[in-house]
């Protein structure tokens, strides 16, 4: 598959929220409440919030596409100053998981933030997901205790740190 990564433009925010908003339904149906899950799979909310984040100067918003130019996943990253970047969201086309696209998300992301000047990352995995605890465990996180997410108090996840974006498994 002849994939590329590139920031994320005004044009790619309802593929973006495509691909998120199954994901969420696909992986977290069986792990969440309906009513802790029903804001993540409402297309207009998610619209909203991927287009506020993708316009802060603070956010980097990298898609991944096939050769036609579709957008096959994305990955949203917080740089707030004075502290570890965070990986607010990584996914991937329910199709095509399992393919590579998060890993060449991951780390077209890490050149991005060593070029900013940053070392390391932060993220968080909701307690279940196991595809994506390996996915990062893989590239070298360490996951750490759980935390209420922040988005839902009923959402806990494992938080998770890249303490070495410069590792071999980011080249």
């Amino acid at each position: 598959m002849n994939l590329s990564v590139r920031e994320a433009d005004v044009d790619d925010l309802e593929r973006v929220v495509a691909i998120k908003v199954r994901s969420w339904s696909d992986t977290y149906s069986s792990l969440l409440e309906p009513d802790v899950l029903r804001p993540f799979l409402d297309h207009d909310t998610q619209l909203a919030v991927i287009r506020n984040a993708a316009a802060q100067p603070t956010t980097t918003l990298l898609v991944a596409q096939d050769a036609s130019g579709l957008v096959v996943g994305f990955a949203l990253a917080y740089l707030e100053p004075n502290q570890e970047p965070w990986l607010e969201s990584l996914h991937v086309d329910g199709d095509l998981r399992g393919h590579g696209i998060g890993t060449l998300l991951m780390r077209a992301l890490a050149a991005d933030l060593k070029i900013r000047g940053y070392n390391t990352l932060r993220l968080g995995v909701i307690v279940g997901n196991r595809s994506a605890a390996r996915l990062y465990e893989r590239l070298g996180a360490r996951v750490g205790g759980g935390r209420t997410h922040r988005y839902h108090p009923a959402l806990r996840s494992q938080q998770s740190h890249h303490a070495d974006l410069c590792g071999a498994q980011f080249r």
